[in-house]
């Protein structure tokens, strides 16, 4: 963690310094400054997590510097450091959200002791958006959310996913047999971990599906994958296991997640249909040498044109938009071509479908000409009860008994914008009418109150959405 100390006397600031660094907190990057201006210059390349900073300086006092820091956006915590002098003028410092003070002459204990404290908040505030942000990229890849929709910046998602390559496995489980359990997705993600690769899981109960994301500075090979996956491909057929596995991974690409989802359905498809996979992958021929996952291994086996239609119209399902449909139909025939050359006595079924229709057949269905007026009322009327709860497309979908990517559909057909963006919109009309309603309530306050348990989040989501920040909307409701 990342920690700023302003002091305008050196043996004062170099003396705090040295007790941080000896004490071996979590705050390891420490950053001196000598006065308020000092700071600000400083803090136009530094990040730090916590200011502590003095209250008497020259030129700019600490209360100034936290005021200036919060306009500018360089900081949202800070610890002050203040005489028993001071004291009354240092409480008026709670005002600018100050979390906590240090009396002086510092001591060491004490001082430890904040930072622990604001540690832990730290650590609980990063767990929440984490949380959050694999939320916005479960219902961005799952359920086809715009990326441009979802409160999630770049600089958000490259915190989640920081190194150059992406893999994607899907894993979904065949009618009787039961979906991973956590602790088996926990297992798999520490083995991977020690590989030195992120790995995140979320699970759709709707798609049946268990979605790990792995992060890394290579794609992992398919024995790094065997290993990470034991059991489950260790017999080298998951068919016996009930289970199919399907995977695909390249450099990463904020604009191709989607695809790289897809092309995993499509190669988890592909799985259940060659008893003798370990587990399908979906190759792409821009694949960078030297970072490919291994190619599909399976026997020749020749599969019923009725049983792939069944199967691919199940997952068709879960595709309402027929564009989607277009794309996973051509993504897995993609690998049944790739195979028929690698086996070399299957017949084409791409060519077949072309000449004779007879695989993947589906319609495209007209647009609807009446709005669903009954769905759309009971989902909103759900989220207008609900919205202070954390509300996902999941949660609202098993509430109100429809699949998240139909809800997803209603909206954009019918209201021409997502759910989550009726989400936000909504919650952020109750904020401003709180702001107006109530002008001495803090902004933390109303953010929980309208369902954002995290402030910064709800800051994010007001200045996207509102292009302006929730302090200065408040200042010119009160002027008007």
């Amino acid at each position: 963690m990342k920690l700023m100390v302003v002091d305008d006397e050196p043996i004062i600031l170099n003396g705090i310094i040295r007790m941080i660094e000896k004490a071996n907190t979590s705050f390891t990057e420490i950053v001196g400054a000598s006065d308020g201006i000092d700071a600000l210059h400083k803090l136009a390349t530094f990040q730090p997590d916590l200011i502590l900073t003095d209250i008497h300086m020259p030129e700019m006092d600490g209360l100034a510097l936290i005021k200036e820091v919060q306009a500018q956006h360089f900081g949202n915590r800070f610890v002050i450091i203040t005489g028993y002098d001071d004291f009354a003028y240092a409480r008026q410092a709670l005002r600018y959200q100050v979390v906590d003070y240090l009396l002086k002459p510092i001591n060491k204990v004490e001082l430890v002791g904040v930072l622990e404290k604001v540690e832990q908040t730290i650590r609980i505030e990063q767990r929440q958006m984490r949380e959050h942000d694999l939320l916005m990229l479960k219902e961005h890849l799952l359920y086809d959310m715009p990326y441009e929709d979802m409160p999630l910046k770049p600089e958000q998602l490259h915190t989640l996913l920081p190194d150059p390559f992406m893999t994607i496995l899907v894993f979904q489980p065949n009618e009787d047999t039961p979906m991973l359990t956590v602790e088996r997705m926990k297992q798999m993600c520490n083995v991977l971990s020690e590989m030195q690769f992120r790995a995140y899981t979320f699970q759709s109960r709707f798609l049946r599906q268990t979605v790990l994301i792995l992060n890394g500075m290579h794609v992992p090979s398919e024995a790094e994958l065997q290993h990470a996956c034991g059991d489950l491909v260790e017999s080298g057929n998951t068919q016996n296991s009930g289970l199919a596995i399907g995977g695909s991974g390249r450099i990463m690409d904020i604009d191709s997640l989607r695809e790289l989802y897809m092309e995993a359905v499509a190669a988890m498809l592909f799985n259940r249909h060659f008893e003798n996979c370990s587990f399908s992958v979906y190759r792409k021929d821009a694949e960078p040498s030297g970072h490919e996952l291994a190619p599909v291994q399976a026997n020749n086996y020749l599969i019923a044109f009725e049983q792939i239609e069944k199967e691919m119209h199940s997952l068709h399902l879960h595709f309402p938009d027929c564009d989607h449909k277009i794309r996973l139909r051509e993504l897995f025939l993609s690998l049944v071509s790739d195979h028929n050359q690698i086996v070399g006595t299957m017949p084409d079924f791409a060519t077949h479908s072309k000449t004779t229709g007879q695989l993947l057949p589906f319609e495209r269905r007209p647009e609807h000409s009446q709005p669903h007026t009954q769905a759309i009322d009971k989902i909103v009327s759900f989220v207008e009860q609900n919205y202070k709860l954390d509300l996902s497309l999941d949660v609202v979908a098993d509430h109100v008994q429809m699949h998240p990517n139909y809800i997803s559909m209603l909206f954009r057909k019918e209201m021409d914008l997502t759910f989550l963006h009726y989400l936000h919109t909504f919650r952020l009309a109750k904020a401003k009418q709180f702001m107006q309603d109530h002008p001495d309530w803090p902004i933390n306050t109303i953010a929980e109150l309208v369902g954002y348990e995290n402030p910064r989040h709800f800051f994010k989501v007001f200045k996207k959405f509102e292009n302006t920040t929730p302090g200065q909307y408040r200042l010119g409701s009160s002027s008007i």
